[in-house]
């Protein structure tokens, strides 16, 4: 019985083993640029998400402040710089005491918000001030914001005092809001 020879494979080069490791290195690299993509978007996410936080509970401690700034019976404004939260009209050209940045976190120029440190509020710090900025005289009656004022019934004879006021809101992964509103309380 005679075998039949089976033919020999040519021999191989091993180019075929380099083009496959290429590829592969190519498609980690790619994998790599995805992964990192996706980690960039998820911190830009929490990020974003932190901000909204703080910037509403600084908005709710602005509305505590105008409530206490309007309360006939809070603690007289302090004749020169800050005391619980309380301002002295800054002087012209002078830097607002708020501006430095250990006003926050030091001393008892600030006043903290009652939301400060309540459990369902995840803020570090949360604190603001208010600034006398002065009397002046209002429009009231039907008074409209149009350039023309004539009507009979308009007049600025009420008299109402305003405030400047300044929150801080931290929270503990470092993001900070700050929130600055203008407040006019009545005289009385």
């Amino acid at each position: 019985m005679s075998r039949a020879s089976l033919p020999v494979p040519a021999r191989q080069r091993g180019i075929t083993l380099v083009v496959v490791l290429l590829l592969l290195i190519v498609v980690t690299l790619l994998g790599l640029a995805a992964m990192r993509g996706t980690v960039m978007q998820e911190r830009m996410s929490g990020n974003v998400a932190a901000r909204a936080i703080a910037f509403q509970a600084a908005e709710a401690a602005l509305r505590e402040a105008e409530s206490y700034a309007a309360d006939p019976g809070r603690p007289a404004m302090p004749s020169t710089g800050c005391t619980n939260g309380l301002c002295a009209t800054t002087a012209i050209g002078a830097a607002f005491p708020w501006e430095s940045e250990t006003f926050w976190t030091s001393g008892a120029g600030f006043r903290r918000s009652n939301l400060e440190g309540a459990a369902n509020v995840d803020v570090d710090l949360l604190r603001y001030v208010i600034e006398d900025m002065g009397e002046a005289g209002t429009l009231v009656g039907t008074c409209t914001s149009d350039i023309d004022l004539s009507v009979s019934d308009c007049n600025s004879t009420a008299v109402g005092r305003f405030y400047r006021i300044t929150v801080m809101s931290r929270m503990n992964n470092g993001t900070e809001v700050m929130l600055q509103s203008t407040f006019q309380a009545p005289v009385g």
